[in-house]
């Protein structure tokens, strides 16, 4: 995902959809599954979870539907996080060089389409990144399940290493959507997936895939591992608040109670993105680096030698604030991105095992 986006991972969810509001007589989960609700429903007064492969297939539904509503604020982010320039920076009014003058930018430059760039390349990261980070999770979770981990460190330590593998084993992909989203309509390098893929090889090499992947691999662990721990927490808290204080029957809350995997998703989403932020912004930059560097960005990204480098260059040249630019798309490209996630994954994770024979 931005990564990983970078496509979201979902924690251990409570109530929402069908019949997930669980009775406190509900049998425990036996030691070989995973007690982690997102992974499993509720029906018949038994725990039924989806095996590895369905776990796959419904991260991967939920990575293209989250793809798919969130596609223009990932245009302008990358647009703005590639923007070199000392920024101005004003409180409650429009500047120059923001989220709403960079997309009037690109609709005046290039049109519609421009939002839209990269987002052949970007459905394969989300469908592919989804699909892998469920599929690992499910069995991080599952092996845990036998150690002695509190619950929310468990969560944490799951969603880091699934963030971690699923954007290495994505990160081709990652990479071809920057690049896309970088070049210019009327100057583009390059014209085709395949395309890309043959010229990046010819002149950079297999690693030419996988520029910036240190700086993506240290940004995704902790914003996974904050995503689900603070989804774990909201959860926890949303479940504890239905059952004790809220009235069971009243039709408002069954109707929050369908949205709740969104809502808190969203939530988690903002949280972890504001602390990890600076190292998107930084990923992004190396990943137009190399030979056609001039051509992205209109030219405007300087050469660096390494993470620490592009850090030290952009505050010493564009300030402190500058490692948060682009940082109000992003959160408004995550809160609905995450919430569109959880959403997806529990109506397809409870359509799954309704359909699965028992």
């Amino acid at each position: 995902m931005s990564q990983a986006t970078t496509p979201l991972p979902v924690a251990a969810a409570s109530a929402g959809h069908n019949n997930k509001t669980l009775a406190s007589t509900q049998p425990l989960p036996t030691p070989t599954q995973s007690d982690n609700v997102l992974l499993q429903t509720s029906r018949s007064n038994s725990v039924r979870k989806l095996s590895p492969a369905e776990s796959a297939f419904c991260g991967a539904t939920a990575g293209v539907v989250s793809r798919a509503i969130v596609a223009p604020f990932d245009v302008v982010k990358i647009t703005l996080q590639l923007q070199t320039q000392q920024r101005s920076y004003a409180f409650l009014r429009p500047t120059n060089d923001g989220m709403l003058a960079c997309a009037a930018r690109i609709l005046r430059k290039e049109g519609a389409r421009g939002l839209f760039k990269g987002n052949l390349s970007a459905e394969y990261l989300y469908l592919t990144y989804g699909a892998v980070q469920f599929l690992v999770f499910d069995a991080i979770e599952s092996t845990l399940k036998q150690s002695r981990l509190p619950k929310r460190a468990r969560s944490f330590v799951g969603g880091a290493l699934a963030g971690a593998i699923a954007t290495s084993a994505t990160y081709p992909f990652d990479l071809l959507r920057t690049r896309f989203i970088a070049q210019e309509t009327g100057n583009k390098v390059h014209k085709s997936i395949l395309g890309a893929v043959r010229q990046i090889h010819a002149e950079e090499g297999v690693r030419g895939f996988y520029r910036g992947l240190w700086p993506a691999c240290l940004q995704i662990m902790p914003y996974m591992g904050i995503v689900f721990t603070s989804y774990d927490t909201l959860a926890s808290s949303y479940s504890w608040m239905r059952r004790s204080l809220l009235v069971g029957n009243s039709p408002i809350l069954r109707g929050l109670d369908a949205v709740q995997d969104a809502i808190i998703g969203g939530s988690a989403a903002v949280i972890a993105k504001t602390c990890v932020y600076p190292l998107d912004l930084v990923r992004k930059r190396l990943q137009v680096q190399g030979p056609q560097l001039a051509n992205f960005a209109y030219g405007a990204v300087p050469k660096y030698t390494g993470m620490a480098n592009a850090l030290a260059y952009i505050v010493r040249n564009e300030g402190y604030l500058a490692l948060f630019r682009g940082l109000t798309p992003a959160l408004i490209k995550a809160a609905p991105a995450s919430a569109a996630i959880f959403y997806v994954y529990g109506y397809t994770r409870d359509l799954v095992l309704t359909v699965r024979p028992k």
